[in-house]
């Protein structure tokens, strides 16, 4: 009965947060939470749900400007004011570089929603993020992760069509000797694409799952 009422109060945030109601949106956060929803959930089955259903709208070509920035707005309110409580707060983090991430959407894309969710995870599990932005050119990442110390380049993109972009980090690591940087790829775009495909370490499903890679091949420090 309870489960049922639970997954019912899900559909409801994942509704509220498409629709851009952010304050609503807000609202059932904190409920959930309340009645004994974990984050991980409160992300992974409403928030990821949420961004799946806008992702499809986008890559579909049906979907109102307006209507997108407005659940993303959404989204940001409940990570800003209800995941960002409940998450631990981590102490700060040494630059080192296998807890170091250089995130940012690829050139070509200006899509930043999943982005800021992995962000978040990222940066309560630990890790050292530094955001460059929306639409990045591949030289660019490249060189942020050569000047900050970073070990892993975590590439975002919704659009298909920046997959030739995506592809050029590698060769550019490789003309600076630094292939010991591993780059990640996730989003909407890459999801059927191999590694192979990409010329990148490894495809990411969501955020989670960045978040695993990351753990499994960090040294516990």
């Amino acid at each position: 009965e309870r489960h049922i009422q639970r997954e019912v109060k899900i559909d409801n945030l994942i509704q509220a947060v498409v629709n851009g109601e952010a304050q609503k949106a807000v609202d059932l956060a904190e409920k959930l939470i309340n009645n004994g929803l974990t984050i991980e959930s409160l992300i992974h089955d409403g928030l990821t749900t949420a961004l799946r259903s806008l992702n499809i709208k986008c890559t579909h070509e049906e979907f109102n400007l307006l209507e997108i920035m407005l659940a993303g707005r959404a989204m940001m309110a409940v990570m800003d004011n209800v995941v960002a409580k409940y998450l631990p707060t981590t102490s700060q983090v040494k630059p080192v570089p296998e807890k170091t991430v250089i995130l940012g959407t690829i050139e070509g894309d200006i899509h930043e929603l999943g982005k800021h969710v992995v962000k978040m995870l990222l940066k309560a599990n630990g890790f050292r993020v530094i955001d460059i932005g929306k639409d990045v050119r591949a030289i660019d990442f490249v060189k942020t992760a050569i000047k900050e110390g970073a070990g892993y380049i975590a590439v975002s993109s919704l659009l298909t069509t920046t997959m030739p972009y995506i592809r050029e980090i590698k060769k550019f690591l490789t003309k600076e000797g630094r292939d010991d940087i591993k780059v990640i790829a996730g989003g909407a775009a890459v999801q059927q694409a191999s590694t192979k495909d990409l010329n990148v370490d490894y495809v990411a499903k969501n955020a989670f799952d960045i978040l695993h890679y990351l753990n499994n091949i960090c040294i516990k420090v």
